[in-house]
C-alpha cells in the first residue's frame, strides 16, 4: 500500500533558545519491505540540513540554529510504498529450532547479542526466557511467537506523554510500559537465548485513525517500535510485541540499532530556553491507494 506520513514536532521555550544543534532519524529508506520517495523537511527557523550515516548505516540529518528563537518547529513528510502483508514462509514455520549458541554468526551481528544501554543480562529474565523456550514448539517461528505472546499477555500498555526510558529488567519486573519498553524486553529474551535482535523505530499505520474513528492498533498515532530477530537461512524477521503480530505492510521503518538510544528520532541540545519548555508531537499517516 502507499502511505503518506506527516510528522510534526514543536518545541516552545519560556525564554529564547540559542545555539540549537539537532540530529534527525526521520527518513524511511529502501528495504525488502518498503520503497519510499524522498523525505522533505521544513524547519523553522530556517536552516541548512546536512546528512551522514551512523555506525549502523542509518541515514541521519543534522542542522544548527544559531539565532535566538522562542520555538523550534520540525516537519517531515514522506510517501512510502509498503509490501503486502507478511507471514512467515512455510519453510520457517517448520524449520527445527537449532541451538542458537552453536550457530556460526557474522561478526556484524555481535552488536545485537551484547548488552546495551537499556538491555542488560539479568538472571531472572534469562530464566523466564528459558522457561518460555522449553514450552514452545521447537521451530524458529514458534519460539518468536511464544516470547511475543508472553509479553502481550502479561504486560500492560501504558501510554506516556513524555516517556521515561526504562531498562528491560525494569519492564520484566513491573510488567507495564510502552512499545519501546516491550521491544526492549523482547530483545532481552532473544539475546539471552543467543539470538541476535535489534530495535527498530518507525511508524504504524492504523486504518481506524485514518478514517477518524477509534484506533485499532496499540501504539499508533506516535512513533512506534518493534523488534527484528536474525534467523539462520532467512535473515531479519520483524515482530511486534505491543500488538502481538508479525511486522507487515502497516509498518514503516526509520532506523535500527541496539536499543532506543541508537535510533532516537529527534535528538538535540541548546543553550538558554528558560525553565519551562513545551513539546508537541503530531503524526498523521494516510493511505493513498484506497478506493
Amino acid at each position: 500500500m502507499r502511505l503518506h506520513v506527516t510528522h510534526h514536532t514543536l518545541y516552545r521555550y519560556s525564554l529564547p533558545a540559542r545555539s540549537s544543534i539537532n540530529e534527525l532519524r526521520l527518513s524511511p529508506e529502501h528495504t525488502d519491505r518498503q520503497s519510499p520517495s524522498e523525505t522533505r523537511f521544513e524547519i523553522n527557523p530556517t536552516t541548512k540540513l546536512s546528512s551522514t550515516r551512523d555506525l549502523f548505516g542509518n541515514l541521519v540529518h543534522h542542522f544548527e540554529v544559531e539565532e535566538k528563537h522562542p520555538a523550534l518547529s520540525i516537519t517531515s513528510t514522506s510517501t512510502v510504498e509498503t509490501l503486502p502483508s507478511f507471514s512467515p514462509p512455510e519453510t520457517l514455520l517448520h524449520q527445527p529450532l537449532q541451538n542458537p549458541a552453536d550457530l556460526q554468526l557474522d561478526d556484524r551481528l555481535r552488536d545485537f547479542l551484547t548488552d546495551s544501554n537499556c538491555i542488560q543480562r539479568d538472571p531472572q529474565t534469562w530464566r523466564e526466557a528459558l522457561d518460555l523456550q522449553a514450552n514452545a514448539t521447537p521451530t524458529w517461528s514458534a519460539l518468536l511467537e511464544k516470547l511475543n505472546n508472553h509479553i502481550f499477555q502479561t504486560c500492560h500498555y501504558q501510554e506516556q506523554h513524555l516517556h521515561t526510558m526504562r531498562t528491560a529488567t525494569q519492564v520484566q519486573r513491573e510488567r507495564t510500559g510502552t512499545c519501546q519498553d516491550f521491544a526492549h524486553l523482547l530483545i532481552s529474551y532473544l539475546r539471552l537465548l543467543h539470538i541476535p535482535a535489534r530495535y527498530t523505530s518507525g511508524y504504524l499505520y492504523d486504518p481506524g485513525l485514518d478514517h477518524n474513528n477509534q484506533p485499532q492498533l496499540i501504539g499508533s498515532g506516535t512513533t512506534h517500535a518493534w523488534v527484528e530477530a536474525f534467523l539462520p537461512d532467512f535473515g531479519w524477521l520483524g515482530i511486534d510485541p505491543t500488538n502481538n503480530c508479525w511486522v507487515n505492510d502497516h509498518y514503516i521503518s526509520l532506523a535500527f540499532g541496539r536499543d532506543y538510544h541508537d535510533v532516537v528520532p529527534i535528538r538535540g541540545s541548546f543553550l538558554g530556553g528558560g525553565k519551562n519548555r513545551d513539546l508537541e508531537v503530531s503524526i498523521q499517516i494516510h493511505r493513498l491507494d484506497q478506493s
